[in-house]
């Protein structure tokens, strides 16, 4: 399994004033390719998750901003596990230039919950293990 990764061009609408990627911007493109990861590796997405009363919401978000972001500029964005909890996912969420300089890092801390209950509950055990085969392939030495 390799690591996971979506491509994101930085549109002139995403841009402030100053031609630099508006900051909220970069927590779509997180989003956009957390979203993928859970349809593509976990097998489930997340309105699936939903229909059948469970979900991973965020309950804790960061990001660095290392170099600014110009329109046109090809954004590869990848996602790792730093860890798995028995109920919650951190992943960290990079993001590159075409020339392999890293222009944010994020981390992502998900909470599997029962919206029924309004409380956390275990991951379930399909998940887990498609996570921890992920997780397992793509560590960083």
């Amino acid at each position: 399994m390799s690591l996971y990764v979506r491509q994101h061009r930085v549109a002139w609408g995403d841009c402030d004033p100053a031609g630099i990627l508006y900051t909220p911007r970069v927590f779509d493109y997180c989003n956009e390719t957390l979203e993928g990861w859970y349809r593509d590796i976990l097998g489930s997405a997340w309105m699936q998750m939903i229909a059948t009363g469970t979900g991973s919401p965020m309950v804790h978000v960061e990001c660095d901003f290392i170099r600014p972001m110009a329109p046109d500029l090809e954004l590869t964005v990848s996602v790792r596990i730093e860890r798995l909890g028995s109920a919650s996912i951190t992943f960290l969420i990079d993001g590159h230039g075409p020339t392999g300089d890293q222009h944010f890092a994020a981390k992502y801390v998900v909470c599997i919950t029962d919206f029924k209950q309004a409380k956390a509950i275990p991951i379930p055990d399909a998940l887990r293990e498609r996570a921890e085969a992920y997780e397992r392939t793509t560590r960083q030495p």
